[in-house]
């Protein structure tokens, strides 16, 4: 069985996903190729990537037998890179999956042409398998294409270090761009009355934060640390008190799995897949999208009570659902399956 990986090398969570299934053996007893596709790097380096990747593709196609090409998509561009490389899987009588990350794809789907319509419902009912993050995506899916697609949770091996958490330390990971709410959480801080400093870290819109930063006076209060390694990070996640991602969009984020393997208290919207995994008051607390105000109450709760019953509950159900000894038979099973059909 030869496995090829089609997919972002962009730093971000479907670059980490598809990391984490090489560093956790998930290919050790099959063939295995990656296949960068998009690197967010400029739309000449990006164009000479996606026909290297075509080059890669047709050529691993011709060469081998038994392949199963593995297509990690969201929206926009990302769709129509993953169609041409199903239809050139087709043309060589190989298998598919189409591995939806998208958390705006909702979004893409009911603003598209009716002809763009119809060419991504022929994708998802085209592939050997479907796969999505969610209950709510698998019913978005069937509604759209009348097909039943297969759900198959991301995962994360994380564990909190052995340290103290440090009090009214507020985390925020993620691209920093206004889907991810960052601008809402600053204009939430005026708010806040609790002591508290922000940790940002990631990248995007850096000046347009900086810019917000600086209009509402919270430089002194505020640390951006820019975009952060997996240890860097995991640190973050062990001595923050609090973590937010309060998003207007999502599919399910890997940040939050990270965040409840580490026993973070966890404030984020109910967008996605996330309300399927955080519950309010039982694994995490949950504000609306733009809802400053309430944000703001929010942080204030979680930062003076203890949330120890929460982060619990939150521990417990990333180990039943999100680890890779419960996600990686899964794939075992689902790659088995599609090769002998």
């Amino acid at each position: 069985m030869h496995i090829i990986s089609l997919g972002t090398i962009q730093k971000g969570g479907i670059d980490s996903v598809i990391q984490g299934y090489v560093d956790n053996d998930l290919f050790s007893n099959k063939q295995h190729t990656r296949i960068g596709t998009h690197a967010g790097a400029g739309k000449f380096n990006d164009v000479y990537l996606f026909i290297s990747a075509i080059i890669k593709l047709i050529n691993l196609c011709f060469k081998n037998t038994d392949v199963l090409i593995h297509c990690h998509m969201s929206y926009k561009g990302s769709f129509f890179r993953k169609l041409i490389f199903v239809l050139i899987a087709k043309v060589f009588n190989h298998k598919t999956i189409v591995h939806l990350h998208g958390s705006e794809f909702k979004d893409y789907y009911s603003n598209s042409s009716p002809s763009k319509k119809k060419l991504i419902v022929w994708l998802i009912n085209h592939v050997d398998e479907f796969v999505v993050l969610s209950e709510s995506w698998q019913d978005f899916i069937n509604n759209i294409s009348g097909r039943k697609v297969a759900v198959i949770n991301n995962y994360v091996d994380i564990e909190k270090q052995d340290i103290e958490r440090v009090p009214n330390q507020i985390l925020f990971l993620g691209a920093f761009i206004k889907r991810k709410g960052i601008y809402d959480l600053l204009k939430s801080l005026k708010n806040v009355n609790s002591e508290f400093h922000l940790h940002l870290c990631g990248a995007g819109e850096n000046n347009e934060v900086q810019s917000l930063i600086n209009e509402l006076a919270l430089n002194d209060s505020v640390t951006n640390h820019g975009w952060v390694n997996a240890k860097e990070k995991t640190q973050l996640l062990s001595e923050c008190s609090v973590f937010i991602l309060p998003s207007y969009n999502e599919g399910l984020p890997m940040v939050i799995i990270e965040a409840m393997a580490c026993e973070i208290p966890i404030i984020t919207t109910p967008v996605g897949g996330i309300p399927e995994v955080i519950i309010e008051n039982s694994t995490g607390y949950l504000v609306e999208p733009g809802k400053v105000e309430e944000m703001a109450l929010k942080l204030d709760y979680v930062l003076s009570n203890n949330n120890s019953i929460v982060i619990a509950n939150a521990k417990r159900h990333y180990l039943t659902h999100f680890s890779s000894k419960v996600i990686l038979p899964k794939w075992e099973a689902l790659y088995s399956r599609i090769l002998t059909n």
